[in-house]
């Protein structure tokens, strides 16, 4: 295919420089043609024009230095590659720089002693050579003048794959930008003349090829026209299509109305051994009013980890079979399915229900006997897994659906829960705290309630971080738990070590504890690579207390609920998420006992890990923690952003950009008021686009 009929659409592997090697390779971030390339925004910019003295650079900050190399050395390594480092010197200091798993005789040739270069990298400091040094840095060589004529001015930073370094994708962009001018509008255009936003092509242009008059701060701070211009647009299209779906879901839908019987709401709450707290009781009001409305309620609940949300789910599921409805909980995993039904069973003896558990794991003989009594009725309250939404469940009448921890699952699996029903009530829990203003327009299709109270008799939790040299001491700890007759977990970022990382994995530490660190105790395995039916034996075994120490990746940050486990130890704590360690943490302090987290990592730690363990040690807080998350990493998938059916962000930011948000919100909206539909001529670029990029919401336009 030449150039001159390269199309958006057209498969990257056909864009010059790319070939079916490399676009494997950009598959993997979600490039599969030359629009998505397109639209893969720089995350910063260099000024290449800057260069820092070397004896003026600080660790974990990008910079540029010229100088003189000095020295070269190779060491072979396997399969022909090398270890190659040269180091640079100018008239302050000498710095390092290498590069890993590399030609090295390519290297030695191109970088030879004498020359000078530009070199652009992050910087640390090795301890070992006892000097600054930037690994795989990008080296420009000077000429005679000194000038660069290649990495000169304000440079784009890509966020990469294995196999394609920043050179490598600034000329893949750099053949894609000669066909923007392909790039359709999407904005209405009173829109982008109220704003003075630049048409969407040049736009695009101009992210990929700044102009060096605006300086890095302007493009940096993503606060140049263009950059605005593309931020409105990706929360537009998003507060449109949930418009479009509120629109839909208030004006057209009629739901199962429940009768909520408000004279046994007493006798429910005594049925539990605690009092709800003043939050748990405000959302159960909400609850009650949705559930007698026309529509069906559509709500998010969030709060978190152990803040009672599935206490007040199990009482808007009993107010729905006392009108004779039937009810559904479904989980993410069996362990946790297990757990909201066992609960459900310590409520039979006070209520007329007749639960059931459906799970993957049932044999095919009790599973249909389950599915015929879902069928008939005569089952009311079912607690499963994805179980619930296979072929062959059918309910006779679903008043209630609750999806347990939402972020685990698909937008097509809500709604195939949702289609067990003839629109039946719905109720979504997260246990990821969201700041409410985000929330509310984040998810402006639902309505939101939250949980920040804690129960009574929650244990306090510690939080402390351990350093390679306080291992011992993290050990010792796990063991006088243990002899107290609690139980640990230890969790690891990798299920088995690869030659690429030195990180301690799963299954290797899980041998050296049984071995050699806790010979005398009894330790368990679970990992996600393991078969169901393993996984969840020895899950069980945990929770029978046959386990002393449950040695996990993440596989327990959802899922689990034992209150006798005290204390977790988290390996590589520093590779982690904020919001992924909060969750983990909130596996211990279920019950009434101090618990201890132990957050282990090693050396070398960027700003950024610091400040995430600094924040750990410092709040339990997780809608704080959410809060500093999201500044720390920007979206990411924080709110479960791919699973949940929202598009990821690629240049908005929803802290820095709230302002942006709340302007698209209000004007989506006003639009979607006077265009439910989308069929104004003005506005079929927009519906195009919605259709193009939010396919699966539109085809789903009843889910939240």
């Amino acid at each position: 295919m030449g150039d001159g009929k390269i199309r958006l659409d057209s498969d990257i592997q056909f864009l010059k420089g790319v070939g079916p090697v490399r676009a494997a390779k950009l598959s993997r971030v979600g490039i599969k043609n030359v629009g998505d390339i397109l639209f893969h925004f720089p995350f910063r910019y260099e000024d290449r024009s800057i260069v820092t003295p070397i004896e003026s650079l600080s660790e974990g900050e990008t910079f540029t230095i010229n100088g003189e190399i000095v020295s070269t050395k190779t060491q072979k390594g396997r399969y022909g590659k090398s270890r190659f480092q040269l180091s640079v010197k100018d008239k302050t200091g000498i710095m390092s720089c290498l590069w890993f798993s590399v030609r090295g005789d390519w290297h030695s040739k191109k970088y030879k002693q004498g020359l000078t270069v530009l070199a652009t990298g992050k910087v640390s400091f090795s301890n070992y050579q006892k000097c600054f040094e930037m690994t795989h840095p990008d080296i420009s060589v000077l000429d005679d003048n000194g000038t660069d004529t290649a990495s000169g001015g304000i440079k784009p930073v890509y966020p990469l794959t294995e196999g394609i370094n920043q050179k490598v994708m600034r000329g893949i962009v750099l053949k894609a930008v000669e066909i923007a001018e392909k790039v359709k509008e999407t904005l209405p255009a009173p829109i982008l003349k109220r704003h003075s936003f630049p048409q969407r092509d040049a736009a695009v242009r101009f992210i990929h090829l700044p102009d060096e008059g605006d300086g890095t701060e302007k493009v940096n701070s993503f606060r140049s026209p263009a950059h605005l211009r593309m931020i409105y647009e990706e929360f537009f299209l998003m507060e449109t299509a949930m418009a479009v779906q509120r629109s839909r879901n208030t004006e057209k839908i009629k739901g199962v109305n429940v009768k909520v019987r408000r004279d046994i709401i007493p006798e429910i709450l005594l049925a539990f051994p605690f009092k709800l707290t003043s939050d748990q009781r405000n959302v159960l009001n909400e609850m009650a009013k949705d559930l007698e409305a026309e529509q069906p309620m559509n709500r998010l609940l969030q709060g978190d980890v152990g803040c009672g949300k599935t206490a007040v789910a199990l009482i808007a599921m009993l107010l729905a079979v006392a009108d004779r409805h039937q009810a559904a909980i479904m989980a993410p995993t069996e362990i946790l399915a297990e757990q909201h039904y066992n609960t459900i069973l310590k409520l039979k003896t006070s209520f007329p229900i007749k639960p059931a558990l459906l799970v993957a794991g049932m044999r095919k003989k009790e599973k249909d006997k389950v599915l015929a009594k879902i069928a008939s009725g005569e089952i009311n309250l079912v607690a499963g897994t994805h179980a619930l939404i296979q072929q062959g469940v059918e309910f006779k009448n679903l008043g209630v659906a609750i999806i347990d921890e939402q972020h685990r699952f698909g937008v097509k699996q809500r709604a195939e829960l949702i289609s067990k029903g003839e629109k039946p009530n719905t109720l979504i829990m997260t246990a990821t705290p969201i700041p409410r203003t985000l929330a509310m327009t984040i998810y402006s299709d639902l309505d939101i309630s939250i949980i920040k109270t804690m129960p009574k008799g929650r244990g306090s939790v510690k939080t402390e971080v351990i350093r390679p040299n306080d291992t011992q001491k993290a050990y010792l700890r796990i063991h006088r738990e243990i002899e107290k007759g609690r139980q640990a977990y230890v969790i690891y970022p990798l299920v088995e070590e690869s030659e690429k990382s030195e990180l301690k994995a799963a299954t290797k530490m899980y041998e050296n504890f049984r071995e050699k660190i806790f010979p005398h105790l009894k330790l368990g395995l679970v990992h996600g690579r393991m078969k169901p039916e393993e996984k969840n034996s020895v899950m069980h075994a945990f929770m029978k207390r046959e386990i002393d120490i449950l040695v996990s990746t993440t596989v327990v940050e959802v899922g689990i609920d034992q209150p006798n486990a005290t204390v977790m130890m988290v390996e590589h704590a520093e590779r982690f998420g904020l919001a992924q360690l909060h969750q983990l943490r909130g596996r211990v302090g279920r019950g009434g006992e101090k618990s201890y987290c132990l957050l282990a990592v090693g050396y070398r730690l960027s700003a950024i890990a610091r400040e995430r363990l600094k924040v750990m040690t410092q709040t339990r807080d997780g809608f704080l923690i959410a809060e500093k998350d999201l500044e720390l990493r920007g979206t990411g998938d924080l709110f479960g952003i791919r699973q949940s059916g929202l598009p990821t962000f690629r240049v908005a930011n929803l802290l820095r950009d709230f302002d942006l948000l709340k302007l698209a919100k209000d004007e989506a909206f006003a639009l979607v008021a006077k265009d439910p539909e989308l069929k104004l001529p003005e506005n079929r670029p927009l519906r195009d686009e919605l259709e193009r990029s939010w396919r699966d919401r539109f085809e789903l336009a009843d889910i939240g």
